[in-house]
Formats: structure tokens, C-alpha cells, sequence
């Protein structure tokens, strides 16, 4: 059975920051083609900024892209599934959180990847199961 694990195999971290401004995050975003960026510190998570997030911050409240910083307005500590779980699991829970973008974290802390709606839909494991 498929896992997790073999869906982020290989995948490079989209990465930035908690000092990263959100016109820096948007700009990786829409440079590598992904949804979402994981803001670490030190090596360690300390949230997920994504696309909805994006929309929010230059739409909906008209802060400064330039001025305004990942810290002030990423997804603090995000949930995270772990690298054995199933594409069905993953869907369940990104389905019941409301998640488009979930990171994978293995039991020593270190992330390996962030799984997407688009990743289970492409392996046959709908997120709206």
C-alpha cells in the first residue's frame, strides 16, 4: 500500500523564513510552482504560509505585502501527518481540518514534505472522502 512517505519522496522544501515578507513567500510560490512554503527556523517547523494566505493578506485586509513578515501571519504550528500514514488517512484529515497543504513530519521532528490535495488526487485518494 502506498504511504505518505513515497508521495513526498524526493520533493524539495519549499522554505522560508519567519522573516520572509509575504511578497518574498508569493514570489517563491509562484517561481516553483507550489502552493504553499514551510516557515522554518533552525531547521525547525514553526508554521505553513499558502495560497489562501496570500489571497487573505493582499486582498481582504490591505496589509503591505513588502512590509508585513510570514511570522505576523503564517499558520502557526501547523498539524502534521506522519509519513506512514495512508493517502486515504491524509485525505481524511485534510478534508476534516479544511487543509489544501499539510507537512509531513516523521517522528524525530524533521520534515519531508508537504502533501496536497493535488498529491491524493493524482494517487486516487480524493480529498473530499
Amino acid at each position: 500500500m502506498t504511504t505518505v512517505r513515497e508521495i513526498v519522496r524526493g520533493q524539495n522544501l519549499a522554505q522560508l523564513t519567519s522573516q520572509s515578507t509575504v511578497r518574498e513567500a508569493a514570489r517563491y510560490m509562484v517561481d516553483n510552482s507550489v502552493g504553499s512554503v514551510l516557515v522554518m527556523d533552525e531547521g525547525a517547523l514553526r508554521g505553513i504560509f499558502t495560497e489562501r494566505d496570500a489571497l487573505t493578506i493582499f486582498v481582504a485586509t490591505r496589509r503591505n505585502p513588502d512590509l508585513t513578515h510570514l511570522s505576523e501571519v503564517m499558520t502557526e504550528a501547523p498539524q502534521t501527518l506522519s509519513p506512514d500514514a495512508t493517502p486515504q488517512d491524509a485525505a481524511q484529515r485534510m478534508n476534516a481540518g479544511k487543509f489544501r497543504h499539510m507537512p509531513v513530519v516523521d517522528g524525530e521532528g524533521r520534515v519531508l514534505g508537504v502533501i496536497s490535495q493535488r498529491d491524493l488526487v493524482a494517487v486516487g485518494a480524493s480529498p473530499q472522502s
